[in-house]
């Protein structure tokens, strides 16, 4: 009786840490490849069967693959199973197509694999290129397929194992909170760029609380949860204490006699018990405040008394990368890379990355 002949076999290696992006791609060169194609990857629990022997299966899956796919990171190219079979390929002849995904890209492959045609995943173009690629591989048309879509989820999977990787905690839809003492809500202090830029990117999530003391402070922060709190109110240089009362900018002595103030412990404190992710007070003198804080959440602060102008075109760029789904920590690199003003965030040991309108 003759053996039942084998259909063409897509081999897909990576991995184990980056499966997701493996099941991505074999979910939708299945749905767009006809199903006389077969798609190998071994973390799928589809591939290779329960109690049979991996190696086995591998090794066989490699003898009858026609075209290999090879996800490339910075990570899987210096994994010895990624270059195994990828050699085995290479032995057989048979075509191999680096995909390179979370920041790698053809140019920087390590030889030999540079050598190769490589495409990056994460783009429409790439994409394209890549189908292409199978279907003249296996002599046939290639398929129509709506690229700009999946590059988007595959690119959305980089950032979920990026953040994974780096232990980082997904939020969705954060809640907001805006603090405005009653001095810096006079007209000088301009804090309506501060409501308005939040309302802009955090829209219908934001709570915006003027004339606050320290009574309503803990009130707020003691029986409401926040993911972000924004702070636009003075900090006393040589405490860290957040003050309340009106004072003169150069000495924070009140200017009636009497200073309400919070300490930084305290508002620590109300932070935790908050679940705060993130404390940004842009404007002022914090950096003792920051030294606190920062035990138990981020925060963006400064060592320095910034304009209100200054602090906006920050605060613009900083938020937009958290709008995009680009973390905490690694928003605070690209700012301290890229910007001159003298705003810093301090790091709290988890990271975060905030969802605000279903994207990232």
């Amino acid at each position: 009786m003759a053996k039942p002949k084998l259909k063409p076999q897509i081999f897909i290696s990576h991995i184990s840490d980056e499966d997701v992006i493996a099941a991505c791609l074999k979910k939708h060169l299945a749905a767009h490849f006809p199903p006389s194609i077969a798609i190998y990857v071994s973390s799928d629990g589809v591939s290779v069967e329960a109690g049979r022997d991996w190696l086995v299966t591998l090794t066989k899956a490699l003898e009858h693959a026609v075209i290999e796919i090879v996800l490339c990171s910075e990570e899987s190219v210096s994994r010895p199973w990624v270059n195994f079979e990828a050699g085995a390929g290479w032995i057989r002849r048979i075509p191999l197509i680096p995909v390179c995904h979370s920041g790698m890209t053809p140019p920087s492959l390590p030889l030999p694999l540079r050598v190769l045609y490589g495409v990056v995943g994460g783009t429409p173009d790439g994409l394209a290129g890549l189908y292409q690629a199978i279907a003249k591989t296996l002599g046939l048309a290639t398929p129509k397929a709506d690229f700009a879509a999946i590059a988007a989820e595959i690119r959305d999977l980089e950032v979920k194992l990026r953040l994974k990787k780096a232990g980082a905690v997904r939020i969705e839809k954060p809640r907001v909170l805006c603090l405005i003492s009653k001095q810096y809500g006079e007209p000088g202090y301009e804090a309506e760029r501060d409501e308005k830029l939040l309302e802009l990117i955090f829209p219908g999530r934001v709570q915006i609380e003027r004339d606050v003391t320290p009574e309503s402070v803990s009130v707020l922060l003691s029986q409401h949860h926040f993911d972000i709190v924004h702070l636009v109110l003075g900090v006393h240089p040589d405490t860290g204490d957040l003050v309340f009362s009106h004072v003169e900018p150069e000495t924070f002595l009140p200017t009636d006699g009497n200073l309400r103030a919070m300490s930084a412990e305290a508002f620590s404190d109300l932070v935790v018990q908050s679940g705060v992710r993130l404390v940004n007070l842009a404007t002022c003198h914090a950096l003792f405040l920051a030294t606190e804080v920062s035990r138990v959440s981020n925060m963006v602060a400064t060592n320095a008394l910034l304009s209100p102008a200054e602090a906006e075109r920050w605060n613009s760029v900083f938020y937009g990368y958290l709008d995009k789904g680009i973390s905490v920590h690694r928003a605070g690199d690209l700012m301290r890379k890229q910007s001159a003003t003298r705003l810093r965030l301090i790091k709290h040991q988890q990271d975060v990355q905030f969802v605000v309108s279903g994207g990232g």
